[in-house]
């Protein structure tokens, strides 16, 4: 593991009520941007919004892609953009996995696959760095999946959350039975360089879970989290307004009773108050869901038309005037 530049104990103590900085106001935003990949094209896509339409989408940089990994399995999943408050830093983490190798399976990707992420940096989402391959599991680990990102302004760190299973130490190649099911795993870093040490975030007894990403609420400590139960392939929603480390009350049912979906990606509208978004990944697209009530939601299917096809787990994030006139002139559609 990579040096612990301060202790996960302390932090945690300073983040079980907190949360991240409030957010700007929804006026200030002028549109959504999706950080996407695809099957035939694991590379970073961008999709940007038609204005403040939260399913009309253009695919940016003409159909291509951005960035590609050059590390690792160089190709990537699971996308996710993450920024401080200021929004002077922006960092782009993936999943490290070639589903099209040689020899690829499912049940190899669980046991030896890659221990790290895929990241990228800028300070103007345009300009980005080179792809580096960070570890951030143990050896126990069979693989780092899905991961996600959330500053907190207290501490000025983000916590970075992906889903793992573990081995016994002393099976060093992985190849008997796992010693946990998928869990939800995290760590600290100020960089996306130094990291501490992993810890479990959430884990059940008979449950594995994936692909957890977070809401925050617009007040302190209240958010809403989204994650993938791996037994009947549905999405479980859960809140709180204690902090991501608070207590956490799980909804009745699954957000849809529509079966397999993963890589839930959520996002507050930017025009119409109390309404908020949801894209799941049926396993070969995003599939758009909204509710006007997300305490106690009704999650319906949005409209479809101007929604692009082909959009795969990642994340959505909302964009100042500033962030959508340097995405539009540098990746023109």
């Amino acid at each position: 593991m990579r040096a612990i530049s301060f202790l996960l104990t302390t932090a945690l103590a300073a983040v079980t009520a907190a949360s991240p900085v409030a957010p700007r106001q929804d006026s200030d935003y002028v549109g959504y941007l999706i950080s996407t990949f695809s099957d035939a094209n694991p590379k970073i896509q961008f999709h940007l919004s038609d204005g403040n339409s939260a399913t009309n989408f253009k695919f940016l940089n003409g159909g291509n892609p951005v960035l590609a990994s050059t590390v690792g399995t160089k190709a990537v999943r699971d996308i996710f953009l993450t920024m401080n408050s200021a929004r002077s830093e922006y960092y782009l983490l993936a999943t490290d996995l070639d589903v099209t190798a040689s020899g690829f399976s499912w049940d190899w990707a669980t046991r030896k696959g890659s221990r790290g992420i895929v990241v990228w940096k800028s300070t103007d989402l345009v300009n980005w760095s080179g792809p580096t391959l960070q570890t951030v599991e143990a050896d126990t680990a069979g693989m780092v999946w899905a991961p996600s990102a959330v500053w907190d302004e207290e501490t000025s760190q983000y916590y970075l959350f992906w889903a793992s299973r573990q081995y016994s130490a002393s099976d060093t190649e992985h190849t008997g039975a796992a010693t946990t099911l998928d869990t939800i795993r995290y760590t600290t870093t100020k960089d996306f360089v130094t990291f501490g040490e992993p810890a479990d975030y959430l884990s059940l007894p008979d449950t594995a879970i994936i692909d957890q990403e977070f809401q925050y609420l617009g007040t302190p400590g209240a958010f809403a989290r989204f994650y993938k139960d791996e037994t009947n392939g549905k999405i479980v929603q859960e809140m709180t307004t204690d902090g991501l480390f608070g207590t956490w009350t799980r909804l009745d049912g699954y957000v849809t009773t529509d079966n397999q979906r993963e890589g839930p990606a959520c996002f507050r509208d930017n025009v119409t108050p109390d309404l908020y978004h949801l894209f799941l990944d049926d396993y070969t697209q995003y599939i758009p869901y909204q509710t006007s009530d997300i305490y106690s939601p009704g999650w319906s299917r949005s409209s479809t038309t101007g929604f692009p096809s082909g959009l795969k787990h990642g994340s959505v994030t909302p964009v100042t005037q500033k962030e959508y006139d340097a995405l539009a002139a540098a990746f023109p559609a």
